[in-house]
């Protein structure tokens, strides 16, 4: 059902039949709506004369909805020469009755409660990772699993959610894994290691591979440059021999890096470096699963521990200690470095070290042709180009991996699972099994529940499977039980109030993506969470924890719909800063930041659209204009008045979301405003319409195309609400980059140095509203304040309930807009006001 603007049941007008609708909303549509959508006008593709002749069948609800919407906005009847338009108090009356009537319609059809959902991929790991003390980032099993589909940008909704039989055999494939990474039965405590790489020890180059030595050891191999970046690229370095085994068991490893950089500041024109030399060079270190991972073009799978900034010809040592998975290896890489580094060297050869030119057999021929004086050894490479290269490389002096680091034995992991216990014949098969299930089920469990699991287990020893086998087992089905993979409310069929436990995971899952934690759960077993006063308490106690960081990029992700970045890359011809200063992670980190900082500082929700400070670091710094920000490390900044950006339209993050990694569309990015910051979504186009295709010649800018678009009936009426809040964005192209012309895409990919047509930021909004550019539409936006904040209020309840809003929900989600705007719109107080709401405390 379309989501709709709230409104307050009015003790006005109508009094009403619950089950029928007033004939003076029949006329009040008679009177101001058919005129131009009967079956012969039809603007915007609607024809109302089915509602007027069946106006209380359930078919005709949509309709009504959409009535009640463009009513609401008052965009509707149009403020136009001859055309009739009602007074307020018959548009005040029409919108309380035809609220009462939905109302009533949807409350006699069935209960309001969740349906069932399973915990989201990202759930499931975040719950393994507190149930087994396992390092899900690194050890990610679910990489197979399929993609977690979305219903307007959300992963958690059950009624979009589904179980195949395949998927529920890489659960057991995950779960049985992931056990065997905790459980740590039959074994001692393995003897810390430290293993010693010199340069020498490293994938690279003693000779030249044609002209380019991409690893270059130094003399005595006293040290390894690195003359290229992008790993996926180029590949990273890493040691060879031990690629073939990385570390032997599970565990915490502390690795140490020494290197530093070397020729930043070089005797070439720095126009042959694609790179920006003018920030210091970072060393990025990563680890993987196994030498798999460690081919060009894989970046899956690939567990990024950091990026250091590198000082200039003074050796840096690093030192990180991260949980790797047993046949886990480190690698590191020149993180901004120019990528393929074939065409520099050629460059390089070309203009300041012919001496190092390699002739090819052909070129010699054709000398010799030419009459020319060639020596028989012309052949031979005598001086290498990377032997006289003085540019910019990482230089590495080594690396140290030590571990496994264990403070206590057995880990964490198994004594959640089987207590300080690491002789299988000690166990107890039923007290591990009902322990473990109540952790699971996140509920206490009687061992009559898991009865079939203990006989299951003591079943296939009596068959001569060993104990620790049958145990895991057992322990699987568990990881695989509905109860374990849902999240248990009730009787969805059923409304009312939700139970202590079943409160604990709704919050718990709402703030943190996983589990209750012990207090949570402690609260859940005398029922002292079901007091509001308590609730509201843990919502603050959640809150502040490290943990709603979760909350805060899996919202955003989905509200902003953040989760598209990466899906459609941009062309690295056209946008090679996006990859050099890996601006994909440094978007997301920055609109997660400011995001967490208005909710801790309940900073009023108009904050998150007209705040002129940020979080950036040096790369997207750079691409803001902005010259005070350098390192990888993210900073607060106030823009200066010569940067026009504020707010979330003003994040790269949501500008390429909202982009398709090639051009811009105003359409793409007015519906999203419609959609995502005023909560009135447009409704699809008709199927019959042919998208349009950007000009990237620059011979029309996209007004023109869409101008011609728009002499389609069925496209103008629908274009003109929605592409006014796209032309302001126009001035950002697809990745936030500031723009005052559209660019021109030469032919081999790269964009042309010749300037296209200027862009045109200005808009009429439905309303009248003149909108000139990105500063107006937030003014417009500022002006709408209470429908953001009422549509926020929609985004967080859906989220932390896992299902779409239904019109019965509209009175509530009212009150609690209400409430928000009348505290100061503080952003944290809407998050309180949420999450101790009637709605999330009821199924």
């Amino acid at each position: 059902m379309r989501r709709l603007l709230a409104v307050a049941l009015a003790c006005v007008g109508f009094a009403g039949n619950a089950a029928e609708l007033e004939p003076a909303v029949v006329k009040f549509v008679e009177r101001y709506c058919l005129d131009c959508h009967d079956a012969d006008t039809g603007k915007g593709d609607r024809n109302l004369e089915p509602f007027l002749k069946s106006p209380n069948d359930v078919s005709q609800h949509a309709t009504l909805e959409e009535i009640l919407e463009q009513l609401n906005l008052g965009e509707m009847p149009p403020k136009k020469r001859n055309v009739k338009r009602p007074s307020d108090a018959e548009r005040r009356r029409t919108v309380a009755e035809i609220t009462r009537y939905l109302t009533a319609a949807e409350a006699s059809a069935k209960p309001a409660s969740t349906v069932m959902r399973r915990l989201t991929r990202y759930e499931y790991n975040n719950t393994i990772r507190d149930l087994l003390g396992v390092d899900t980032d690194a050890a990610d099993m679910t990489r197979l699993f399929p993609a977690d589909p979305r219903t307007h940008g959300f992963a958690n909704l059950g009624s979009s959610q589904a179980l195949s039989e395949h998927q529920l055999g890489l659960y057991m494939d995950a779960a049985r894994q992931y056990l065997d990474m905790a459980l740590v039965f039959g074994r001692e405590r393995p003897v810390r290691q430290e293993w010693v790489f010199k340069p020498r020890d490293f994938n690279g180059e003693k000779k030249n591979v044609g002209t380019v030595r991409y690893r270059v050891w130094g003399e005595d191999y006293e040290h390894l440059d690195i003359a290229h970046g992008q790993p996926v690229d180029s590949g990273p370095t890493y040691p060879r021999e031990f690629a073939r085994k990385g570390v032997p068991v599970d565990g915490h490893y502390r690795i140490r890096v020494t290197a530093t950089a070397i020729g930043r500041k070089h005797p070439y024109d720095p126009a042959i470096f694609p790179n920006d030399l003018s920030v210091p060079l970072q060393l990025g270190l990563w680890h993987v699963p196994d030498e798999s991972f460690l081919g060009k073009r894989v970046s899956e799978g690939r567990v990024l521990i950091g990026a250091y900034d590198l000082p200039d010809n003074e050796r840096m040592e690093i030192e990180k200690t991260v949980w790797m998975p047993a046949g886990s290896l480190p690698f590191v890489h020149w993180i901004n470095g120019p990528g393929a580094s074939k065409r520099i060297m050629r460059l390089l050869t070309e203009q300041y070290h012919s001496e190092a030119e390699r002739r090819s057999q052909t070129k010699v021929d054709r000398l010799r042709e030419q009459g020319a004086k060639v020596p028989e050894d012309a052949l031979v490479q005598k001086v290498w180009i990377s032997d006289l290269y003085q540019g910019p490389r990482v230089r590495l002096y080594g690396l140290t991996i030590e571990g496994p680091i264990h403070d206590q034995w057995p880990p964490a992991g198994h004594r959640r699972i089987a207590g300080a216990e690491t002789d299988p014949r000690a166990i107890n098969v039923a007290e591990v099994i009902v322990s473990f299930a109540s952790k699971a089920f996140r509920r206490p469990v009687r061992q009559g529940e898991v009865a079939h699991q203990i006989g299951f287990v003591r079943q296939q020893m009596a068959a001569g499977v060993n104990k620790i086998e049958a145990l895991k087992q057992g322990l699987t089905a568990i990881l695989t039980s509905p109860r374990f993979l849902f999240l248990d409310e009730g009787d969805p069929a059923e409304s009312g109030p939700l139970d202590g436990y079943q409160l604990a995971s709704r919050l718990s899952y709402a703030l943190w993506s996983s589990m209750p934690d012990t207090r949570l759960t402690n609260l859940a077993v005398d029922g002292r969470l079901l007091d509001e006063k308590v609730l509201a308490a843990e919502v603050d106690r959640m809150l502040d924890d490290s943990r709603s960081a979760a909350f805060v990029e899996h919202f955003s992700d989905a509200w902003l719909h953040l989760y598209k970045i990466g899906s459609m890359p941009p062309g690295d011809k056209q946008f090679p800063a996006y990859y050099r200063g890996r601006l994909e992670p440094a978007m997301k980190t920055e609109t997660r930041l400011f995001v967490a900082d208005a909710l801790k500082h309940n900073r009023p929700v108009t904050h998150l659209l007209r705040s002129r400070s940020t979080f950036v670091n040096g790369s997207l710094a750079r691409h803001y204009g902005l010259t005070n920000v350098t390192g990888n490390t993210f900073q607060k900044v106030a823009f200066p008045p010569n940067i026009r950006r504020a707010g979330l339209l003003g994040h790269a993050s949501v500008l390429t979301a909202t982009a398709n990694g090639v051009e811009t569309s105003p359409v793409v990015r007015g519906i999203w405003v419609l959609e995502n910051i005023l909560g009135t979504p447009p409704p699809a186009p008709p199927p019959d319409v042919p998208p349009i295709e950007p000009d990237t010649r620059g011979a029309a800018t996209i007004r023109e195309q869409l101008a011609k678009h728009r002499d389609v009936p069925a496209c103008a009426d629908c274009h003109a609400k929605i592409d006014p809040w796209g032309f302001a964005l126009e001035f950002y192209d697809p990745i936030g980059g500031f723009r005052e012309r559209y660019p021109i895409i030469r032919e081999d990919g790269r964009i042309s140095e010749r300037q296209g047509r200027p862009i045109d930021g200005v808009g009429e909004l439905p309303g009248g509203g003149l909108v000139r550019d990105d500063s107006g539409l937030r003014r417009e936006l500022l002006a709408r304040q209470d429908m953001f904040t009422r549509n926020l209020v929609r985004k967080l309840l859906t989220y932390a309930l896992g299902r779409e809003l239904t019109f019965r929900d509209n009175a509530e989600v009212e009150r609690i807009s209400k409430q928000v705007i009348q505290s100061g719109y503080g952003f944290r107080d809407l998050a309180r006001l949420c999450l101790g709401s009637r709605m999330f405390r009821n199924r």
